[in-house]
């Protein structure tokens, strides 16, 4: 039974209650009978499983199985648990079982028992479930929310996800919260004094690095004796949330650590390391997801004056970066001497600042001096102005002289299996074939965030082999991989790959009438390519985890071209009760293997009084190249009331940021937006577009217009 059912029941009383609370519940949903959770009504892990956050919050999973309840909740159970992964924001089940051994002794293995306890018992007891959120005190701080679903956990939980958050409700313990307010009178909130130099001789912590989503660099000031191991390292919450699990520790210099980490809020954290004497050493960062995801940075010195950066994205935005002399040495060795850290407002206010697309990303600094080493500070900042952490990259003062010969190309697949299971890897074409066939111990294919297993290679023609990685192995989307081969004679070929599975993760968001058979679908995606869609009269098993076999919408459904953002699609000859059945590809042929619906509502007639409302009356294409330009015209004040990084032009095969600037016109006060592109390089196409503009209270805004 899926979560969402609890809360269509929770919408349900709302609407007769006539609460004005804004809740969006899932097509198809089927309403809970009862909020009295025993475990012998069944409730357990499947009826509080959320997989939009399990997806969201694990990108390896969401590239391999996207929305799929079904796949998504087999691996929590198969795999999830062991790994600490959390299957919600509610309820951290693992942490439960350890910190409570009287559930222990009473439960054992039985994990949907602790599930069925924290719901009827343990909530109220206000017993840590391991995660910051807290359904009794949500219920208890807002009085309109319990009064709609009284004391129903599962229906506060997602009206926090889907609302609460959003309107800014505090989600919170009544103690954390209090805790927190009283920090801040005593003043111990205030920054800490600068601690003191440490010995000469003794270890410190130099920099610690989030480096994505469950991957944090560790970077002492000098190397350890041996290898530190996994129980070496700690990471507590020093806001008042779950302390951080570490799932392994890796290095190949006992100087630099990496740290595969659960996936956490973006919180402040205190990491501590205790070495082989005994001695402790710690250090406090700030872990940040919710700006672009950086990954795979590398730098490589191309000659004694410039170096070719790489890295992938997985926003758009812009690059920012400081350089900083090291010495004529190494940059892996080589110290920063008396030169502070580059802070945020630094690198952004006096750096140097370059284009950052979604996906693949290079450019050159040019300006070295020979043979010296530097350290590269940067910032990278989305389209919505939300910047990532501080990050440091060593440049080598030595040029780098590639000897291994290149490999023709290569590109990743995913094969799916009679089972339903899915075999990864890549296939690699060689500039010519081998004598004989290469074995899989030839190969090396290497990320930057994870060990890759590979597990068989196949060819028949010694020049095009496919290389699979370990049966259950998912690679990690958005990422290079580096591709070594080994031949027999000491030679090696090299190359990468650039691995992207996901078809783009399209919502209908709202379905509008236009009139008595003709409606209009606003989509958002997350990625440019083309939407399948059909209307039918009815989906088998809607409403079911059961995944929904899109073959038929992709070879007799229409086609539509999709942007970044938002999209529409106007439909003629429907009616109310049918269904909006939808699925998307993107530019590389990834396809979803399911799709996705919603129900037409039934007929309104379209409110004839719009005036009150706010609208664009006029759009003028200023310059469609070279810093594209439109002036908006509103038939009221605009300024502060829309949401900029919703912004988008429909024709345009990647996500836009804008710049905006505010005037005044026809004796109205800020009623003109000048919109201009941010990426110089994109032209608006001749033809016709259409102009989205969002608001914060939810309201879109279109309007047509041509180049």
């Amino acid at each position: 039974m899926a979560m969402r059912e609890v809360f269509e029941k929770g919408l349900a009383r709302a609407a007769k209650a006539g609460r004005r609370i804004a809740i969006a519940a899932a097509a198809g949903a089927i309403a809970l009978g009862s909020i009295s959770y025993t475990h012998a009504a069944g409730i357990g892990i499947e009826t509080v499983f959320d997989e939009r956050y399990y997806a969201d919050k694990y990108p390896d999973l969401k590239e391999a199985y996207g929305y799929d309840r079904a796949a998504l909740l087999e691996h929590f159970m198969n795999f999830g648990l062991s790994e600490g992964r959390e299957m919600n924001e509610m309820i951290d089940i693992v942490q439960y079982r350890e910190k409570y051994p009287d559930l222990q002794d009473a439960f054992g293995d039985d994990w949907d028992a602790y599930v069925a306890h924290y719901l009827s018992y343990g909530a109220f007891e206000h017993r840590d479930n391991g995660t910051d959120f807290d359904p009794v005190d949500y219920l208890n701080r807002y009085g309109d929310l319990q009064a709609v679903f009284g004391n129903d956990i599962l229906a506060a939980y997602r009206h926090y996800q889907e609302h609460g958050k959003q309107e800014g409700r505090e989600g919170r313990s009544e103690a954390v919260v209090k805790a927190e307010e009283a920090a801040k009178y005593n003043g111990s909130a205030a920054p800490a004094e600068k601690p003191a130099a440490p010995e000469k001789g003794s270890f410190e912590i130099q920099s610690v690095q989030v480096l994505g989503s469950g991957h944090i660099r560790v970077t002492l000031n000098r190397k350890t004796d041996q290898p530190l191991a996994l129980e070496a390292f700690s990471i507590i919450c020093n806001s008042g949330g779950s302390d951080m699990t570490i799932l392994s520790v890796s290095t190949n210099d006992n100087m630099v650590y990496d740290l595969a980490t659960t996936y956490y809020r973006d919180q402040e954290y205190d990491i501590q390391i205790t070495l082989a004497d005994g001695t402790s050493i710690s250090r406090v960062f700030a872990y940040r997801t919710d700006c672009a995801q950086i990954a795979g940075i590398n730098a490589v010195r191309t000659s004694i004056s410039e170096a070719r950066i790489t890295y992938n994205s997985d926003a758009p935005g812009y690059f920012y970066y400081i350089l900083r002399e090291n010495g004529k040495a190494s940059a892996r060795a080589a110290s920063t001497g008396g030169s502070a850290e580059a802070t945020e407002s630094e690198i952004i206010g006096s750096g140097v600042k370059t284009l950052m697309e979604q996906h693949e990303n290079v450019f050159t600094v040019t300006g070295l001096t020979e043979g010296m080493s530097y350290t590269m500070y940067y910032v990278a900042v989305n389209t919505e102005g939300k910047a990532t952490l501080v990050n440091s990259l060593s440049i080598d003062g030595e040029v780098y002289e590639e000897k291994a010969a290149a490999i023709k190309g290569a590109k990743a697949f995913a094969e799916k299996q009679g089972n339903g299971e899915f075999l990864y890897g890549f296939e690699i074409e060689l500039e010519t074939a081998t004598l004989e066939g290469l074995v899989l111990e030839q190969f090396d294919i290497s990320c930057p965030l994870n060990q890759t297993t590979l597990g068989e290679v196949r060819t028949s023609d010694n020049k095009i082999y496919r290389v699979y990685m370990q049966r259950g192995s998912i690679p990690k989307g958005n990422n290079t991989y580096t591709i070594l081969i080994n031949l027999k004679d000491g030679t090696q070929l090299k190359g990468t790959c650039y691995l992207d599975l996901q078809a783009p993760s399209v919502n209908a968001r709202s379905i509008e009438w236009v009139d008595a058979d003709t409606i209009k679908v606003t989509v958002s995606s997350d990625e440019a390519g083309t939407l399948y869609y059909a209307v039918l009269d009815q989906v088998e098993g809607a409403g079911t985890i059961t995944a929904k076999d899109p073959a038929q919408i992709y070879a007799n459904g229409m086609k539509a071209s999709m942007g970044y953002g938002l999209s529409y699609v106007t439909i003629k000859g429907v009616k109310e009760g049918q269904w909006f059945c939808y699925a998307s590809e993107d530019a590389s042929g990834n396809r979803e293997e399911f799709y996705s619906y919603k129900q037409i509502p039934e007929y309104t007639v379209p409110d004839p009084d719009e005036t009150s409302k706010p609208q664009i009356t006029g759009v003028t294409v200023l310059s469609a190249s070279n810093g594209a330009k439109l002036k908006v015209v509103f038939n009221q004040g605009v300024y502060g009331l829309y949401d900029n990084g919703q912004t988008q032009i429909s024709g345009i095969d990647k996500k836009l940021g804008f710049t905006a600037d505010h005037s005044s016109e026809g004796g109205l006060e800020d009623n003109v937006l000048t919109l201009t592109v941010m990426d110089p390089s994109v032209s608006i196409p001749e033809g016709g577009h259409t102009l989205t503009v969002v608001f914060y209270d939810g309201t879109t805004l279109t309007f047509d217009f041509t180049v």
